[in-house]
């Protein structure tokens, strides 16, 4: 049952191993643990503003977002990269998402939850040495 005070990751931490990733918009791809809970909570909204929210410095490759209610409905949304530094804030009343927070990574162009992370730098990995440019070594003749 959900306990709408706890953390969502907390409630969707069975999500843990990202196997096929749900297109988003523009080239931007959700893990099937992002997509349940966009879907559950009605926070869509959330997933436009990582994905095409400018910040203040260029573009990271990794950036950490936590949505964290401060009081009632009123939520701060915070975005760091990967050296603690803030890229993003903004105050927000969301009437729909009902936990107290979430944390969501975005990887690239792939959003993900904290605890998808190491299956998804495996898939990653593996779909990498699956192309065939794995044998081009193989393929070129010595005289």
């Amino acid at each position: 049952m959900k306990n709408y005070m706890q953390s969502a990751n907390d409630y969707y931490r069975h999500f843990i191993q990202p196997r096929d990733f749900i297109e988003f918009q523009s080239g931007f791809f959700l893990s099937e643990g992002i997509y349940r809970i966009a879907g559950e909570t009605q926070c869509q909204w959330l997933l436009q503003i990582i994905c095409f929210q400018q910040k203040k410095s260029d573009a990271q490759l990794v950036e950490f977002w936590k949505l964290k209610r401060k009081q009632g409905l009123d939520y701060m949304l915070q975005c760091k990269d990967c050296s603690g530094t803030i890229l993003f804030e903004k105050t927000f009343i969301s009437p729909d998402f009902l936990f107290n927070e979430i944390i969501i990574w975005k990887v690239g162009a792939y959003i993900i939850l904290p605890g998808e992370y190491n299956e998804f730098v495996k898939l990653i990995k593996n779909d990498a040495t699956n192309h065939d440019y794995r044998n081009l070594d193989n393929k070129i003749e010595l005289n």
